[in-house]
């Protein structure tokens, strides 16, 4: 075989095995970024949010997202749908800062005429600069251009995890079934009210709560730049806006760090700032004693179990813990600082 024919064969084979590659990852597309699973069922996992969201985004039928961290996973979008209306999906972001879920609402907008976004607001995601997020965003995924794709088709990851774990679960998939179940995390077993309590120090004496001006420019530039530029842009939809019911013993441990009451000048703040636009429905739920001293229901200090996300959506439909007026900011901050306070046996600094 002369050198030139041997070329030509490696050649031909090389072309051949990319080629065949190519087809594969478009095919089972493991991501969903050119078509709906069509014979297997995605393994949706939190580990893999940011690559998942960017084919539920793009083809999924829906006409409303769930956006948030980890609190809003559990949420469930057939629930949403009857109580609110509409036909939901969830963008969430595990740890999400506001930058990722801004780049969420942008994939969402993208594709669809959305009619409401559901947002969870924590005021961690609000408390870095506003550009910064989780962990580097696959923009090759997101930018709708065929030659970003060659990221997708020649990825390692895609080739030898993604898609033997989606060959792994062939089946006839059912779109309502997915949205349900994606990034689901319910425990099957709590730790109980005794063991989470156990868990901070409410005897010691607290430290100074002193303000910090930094994390307060950070709130303000994150929701002007990353919620409220779209709920502008966007008069058509419907914005409800919600903060999330942490267990009060997540403020308490917050109290014990001497950061709390930034964390309450932040959510007034933000509070302030919202309450105003038009299409903005408000709710806050950080007080509502059906959920925040129910300690059962929590898995840690932050997260509940998921009947607390589908009692919310029915809440939400009754306009229970609606704030509607800057009354009634001012009444939710002093009743989260009064609850918190009081868990302590030693007088609030």
């Amino acid at each position: 075989m002369t050198c030139k024919r041997w070329c030509l064969i490696t050649a031909a084979l090389l072309a051949l095995t990319a080629l065949l590659t190519v087809l594969t990852v478009v095919i089972v597309d493991p991501f969903e970024i050119y078509h709906r699973a069509l014979f297997y069922s995605p393994p949706y996992n939190s580990a893999t949010q940011v690559y998942s969201n960017a084919g539920v985004a793009r083809n999924f039928t829906y006409d409303s997202v769930i956006i948030g961290s980890s609190v809003t996973e559990n949420c469930t979008p057939s629930v949403y749908d009857a109580a609110l209306g509409g036909r939901f999906v969830k963008l969430c972001m595990n740890g999400g800062l506001s930058g990722d879920h801004a780049r969420m609402m942008d994939a969402a907008f993208e594709h669809q005429e959305i009619r409401r976004v559901v947002y969870g607001l924590d005021l961690f995601a609000y408390s870095q600069y506003y550009s910064n997020l989780k962990a580097p965003m696959p923009e090759y995924l997101y930018d709708g251009s065929l030659l970003s794709d060659v990221a997708y088709w020649f990825n390692r990851d895609v080739l030898f995890s993604a898609i033997p774990q989606a060959l792994s679960r062939l089946g006839i998939p059912d779109e309502d079934e997915a949205r349900d179940r994606m990034y689901f995390w319910d425990p099957p077993e709590l730790p109980g009210a005794q063991a989470l309590a156990a868990g901070v120090d409410l005897s010691s004496p607290l430290p100074e709560q002193p303000l910090s001006a930094r994390l307060m420019d950070f709130a303000q530039m994150c929701c002007e730049e990353n919620l409220l530029s779209y709920i502008r842009a966007h008069r058509e939809t419907t914005f409800t806006v919600f903060f999330p019911p942490y267990s009060l013993l997540y403020w308490a441990n917050e109290a014990r760090n001497g950061d709390f009451e930034t964390r309450l000048a932040q959510k007034e703040q933000i509070m302030h700032m919202l309450i105003g636009e038009e299409n903005v429905q408000l709710y806050d739920f950080q007080t509502y004693a059906g959920f925040v001293n129910q300690y059962d229901l929590y898995y840690d200090r932050i997260h509940y179990i998921s009947s607390v996300n589908d009692a919310m959506a029915q809440a939400m439909a009754a306009g229970t813990c609606l704030i509607t007026d800057a009354q009634q900011i001012g009444v939710q901050i002093r009743a989260l600082r009064e609850a918190v306070y009081e868990l302590f046996e030693t007088p609030s600094p």
